[in-house]
């Protein structure tokens, strides 16, 4: 039987579509003998016209060679073949350079792959057949559900910047992608590094290779990193708005304006997103809003909110420019209480227990009481802190504007050791373990032992760094600077 023959009798006589998950594997197989074509010596380029491809098994056999192929235009065939098996349309001479319809498949990686074979001519195509063959194996695996890896700034609601499973003690280069500029944190959710661009896109990239699986334009620029509550990602905007992107899809689902300008990092809880909100240069608040209605439950005005949210129980703790950490209920979003510190409140709270933690601008850190608000201990760093605590290890680590790393013990304050870096932090570490990582805007990432001992120093960027880690589940980093993204192994 040949390909062509199973193909009228898949697609009925070519009147339908072919059902995804048999384009995807049809698809590999079919990248798999291409590879082993180009691997002989010389080079074999098969043609792929179904009429006269046969079956074996099941299974496609590419037998034969076409002069004067190259392994690119080889690919782009393929990826033409499936398109039109995808969406029932015939290839066209256009696909060319517009690259082919795109296929509405139920996964961006799915999406992707086929977008590396025949995608615009600008797309990120596939250099080989054996990483086409790779990518649409990979892409036939079911779209991973359950609990995101680090679905929010800091990895969770308390914003402890903690995973206390990993303990690195090397960092190794993986991979870079160049993206601009990127200020915010990455999550990690379903299969997939979600980016926020300084230039306003929402970049979805493969954690292994760091492919590109979709870009989001958002309207503007943004420097707030999303959080993930079930399949929605949330982001905030520098044009006041709260945007909602399906993670499956990579689609906008919704968006809506909050303030003037949103820096903050949503906190996605079920049913609510909670997020704050600047309104000309002093004035802001803490929002609530209710994704299922599309509406703003609750507003508590607090000055400029740039601090992200953290959650302790029933109540969020969040800092202003007010010079205050506030503690606001949940449910209905009254003030319960505000804990003065000396300057601007920019660092995410961190809770650990009934303690949460949090720097200002003058160089305070202070441990508070959730319950009330009340200080159980104060530390001068000396410079700002613009960066938010990690809790692991029993220590507190910051970074501050002098360019130094400090930790302190969590249930007394008591200096424990303190790094210097080669120029100013403003990032957040993140604890793998008991061992901490931070960037620097000396452009490297700073592998910190419990003790205070540098482990490693990783020059990652030129630009600097001013992004925080996401810790994936396959023990890798995942960190912006002023050029992109960056991915490091973690190494026992």
């Amino acid at each position: 039987m040949t390909l062509e023959e199973h193909l009228r009798r898949a697609t009925r006589n070519f009147t339908a579509p072919l059902p995804e998950d048999d384009v995807m594997e049809l698809g590999a197989d079919l990248a798999r003998e291409l590879a082993r074509a180009h691997a002989e010596t010389p080079p074999r380029h098969p043609p792929l016209d179904p009429a006269g491809i046969t079956l074996a098994e099941g299974r496609p056999r590419l037998d034969g060679s076409a002069t004067g192929g190259t392994q690119a235009e080889d690919l782009f065939h393929l990826g033409a073949l499936l398109g039109w098996l995808a969406t029932g349309e015939r290839p066209d001479v256009s696909w060319r350079l517009d690259g082919a319809p795109l296929a509405r498949l139920s996964t961006l990686a799915r999406r992707a792959a086929l977008a590396g074979l025949a995608g615009p001519v600008r797309a990120e195509r596939f250099a080989t057949a054996t990483e086409a063959a790779q990518a649409l194996e990979a892409a036939r695996a079911p779209r991973p559900e359950g609990a995101s890896a680090w679905p929010a700034f800091r990895g969770d609601a308390s914003r402890s910047g903690a995973r206390p499973a990993l303990a690195p003690s090397t960092l190794e280069a993986l991979w870079h992608v160049r993206l601009g500029s990127v200020v915010a944190s990455p999550v990690i959710a379903h299969g997939a590094v979600l980016v926020p661009s300084a230039d306003g896109r929402l970049v979805f990239l493969e954690p292994a290779s760091g492919r590109r699986l979709h870009a989001l334009p958002l309207g503007s620029a943004t420097e707030s990193t999303p959080a993930i509550e079930g399949d929605t990602a949330f982001v905030g905007t520098d044009a006041g708005e709260l945007v909602a992107v399906d993670t499956a899809s990579g689609e906008e689902r919704f968006r809506l304006r909050v303030g003037d300008m949103v820096r903050s990092s949503p906190l996605a809880l079920d049913g609510l997103v909670v997020v704050g909100t600047v309104a000309g240069t002093t004035d802001g608040a803490l929002v609530a809003l209710e994704p299922s209605r599309r509406r703003v439950r609750w507003t508590r005005k607090l000055g400029a909110v740039f601090s992200s949210p953290a959650l302790s129980g029933d109540r969020v703790l969040v800092g202003s420019d007010e010079g205050a950490l506030h503690a606001v209920d949940l449910a209905r979003g009254g003030l319960l209480w505000s804990a003065r510190l000396g300057a601007k409140v920019r660092g995410t709270p961190a809770v650990a227990g009934d303690l949460a933690y949090v720097g200002d601008f003058a160089g305070t850190l202070v441990a508070v009481r959730v319950t009330d608000g009340t200080r159980v201990w104060t530390r001068e760093v000396g410079h700002a802190l613009y960066s938010s605590p990690a809790l692991a290890a029993g220590l507190c680590v910051v970074g501050c504007r002098e360019g130094h790393v400090h930790a302190f013990d969590l249930a007394t304050g008591e200096p424990r050791f303190e790094v210097a870096t080669r120029g100013p932090i403003v990032g957040s570490p993140v604890a793998a373990g008991d061992r901490f990582l931070i960037g620097s805007t000396d452009g490297a990432v700073y592998l910190i032992g419990p003790g205070g001992d540098l482990l490693q120093r990783a020059d990652v960027a030129r630009s600097g760094v001013q992004s925080s880690a996401a810790l994936g589940a396959e023990a890798a980093a995942f960190i912006g600077s002023g050029e992109g993204l960056h991915a490091l192994r973690l190494r026992p």
